[in-house]
């Protein structure tokens, strides 16, 4: 078995009671790396559990920099009504894109916000189909031409690819509507992972952006059990057809293990959203038990090994 290291100075992020918009949780962050520093944006949830989206900066040695005491983002339009939840970033030719769950009385939908500066977010409106969809996030460059959006209709995982003008047209509702109706009519054909171990078998869903490595998209996920406990996976997708696995993890490399991610909102989760690498380190951050942020970490290259060992019980193609 193989399993990320957990930092000793979690959680990294806390609620702050004083700030009414996060004095319940702080929890699931997206982030990126640059200038040697880690940017993690973080769903958060006053009293009421309406969600906004808060900012912390991290030095390399993971000291806190920056933490506002205003949300970056906050629900004002009908179609978030109860929350911006689980942000995932993406930075694709200077853009960058903050994908998210808006939650209203319709249930979660995707829904985007961009800019060319990762500190001015504007929001696009809805991208995604009109039923249940999350946990969606876009490849770091383009595959084939076009960009690549994994999300998860429950139970399984999915991708969709669009040029660039779909990509922009997807803000106008009757273009949105007649792209996902014909999508959603050949499902099937777009799922790329379903439910498969043990410690999956409720349901699967894509955590942080993809990252490249030499030997495919490095993916990490979770996975929901018959119990609903939330568990880290990892998988390998071939670098020019995404919807192909390389190679699959059998067994979590994060679980349920300290108090912090057993006892919270909702126990036992661990939700990893954010991956990044600097000098050959992988940092996964992550929501612990829906309260907490939280770090775990692995050296790539060894993560890599064990999950292409076929000696290792994963699943090669």
């Amino acid at each position: 078995m193989f399993a990320l290291e957990r930092s000793d100075l979690n959680p990294l992020i806390e609620p702050r009671p004083e700030n009414a918009w996060e004095e319940k949780s702080t929890f699931n962050p997206g982030g990126i790396y640059e200038d040697k520093m880690f940017h993690l944006f973080y769903r958060a949830t006053s009293m009421y559990d309406i969600s906004s989206i808060g900012y912390a900066a991290f030095t390399s040695d993971m000291r806190i920099s920056e933490r506002p005491n205003h949300p970056v983002l906050t629900p004002d339009e009908e179609w978030e009504e109860f929350g911006c939840e689980d942000p995932r970033i993406t930075c694709v030719d200077d853009t960058y894109f903050m994908l998210y769950t808006a939650f209203s009385r319709r249930g979660p939908r995707i829904a985007l916000a961009s800019g060319y500066d990762w500190r001015l977010f504007s929001k696009n409106g809805v991208i995604g189909p009109d039923i249940i969809d999350k946990d969606a996030m876009l490849f770091p460059e383009t595959i084939g031409g076009k960009l690549a959006l994994i999300h998860r209709i429950e139970s399984s995982i999915q991708i969709a690819y669009f040029d660039s003008e779909e990509f922009r047209n997807l803000g106008d509702p009757s273009f949105r509507s007649k792209y996902w109706k014909e999508y959603l009519h050949n499902l099937e054909a777009h799922t790329i992972m379903r439910p498969k171990e043990w410690w999956e078998a409720r349901k699967i869903g894509a955590g942080p952006p993809p990252i490249k490595t030499p030997e495919g998209w490095l993916v990490i996920y979770h996975g929901v059990d018959v119990n609903k406990v939330y568990r880290t996976g990892v998988a390998l997708l071939d670098p020019n057809d995404p919807s192909k696995i390389v190679a699959r993890s059998r067994t979590p490399i994060l679980s349920p293990e300290r108090p912090y991610e057993k006892n919270g909102i909702v126990n036992d989760v661990v939700f990893a959203q954010a991956a990044m690498v600097s000098d050959g380190v992988l940092y996964v951050f992550y929501g612990a038990a829906d309260k907490v942020c939280c770090l775990a970490v692995a050296k790539l290259e060894e993560l890599l090994r064990w999950l292409l060992n076929k000696d290792s019980g994963n699943t090669l193609t």
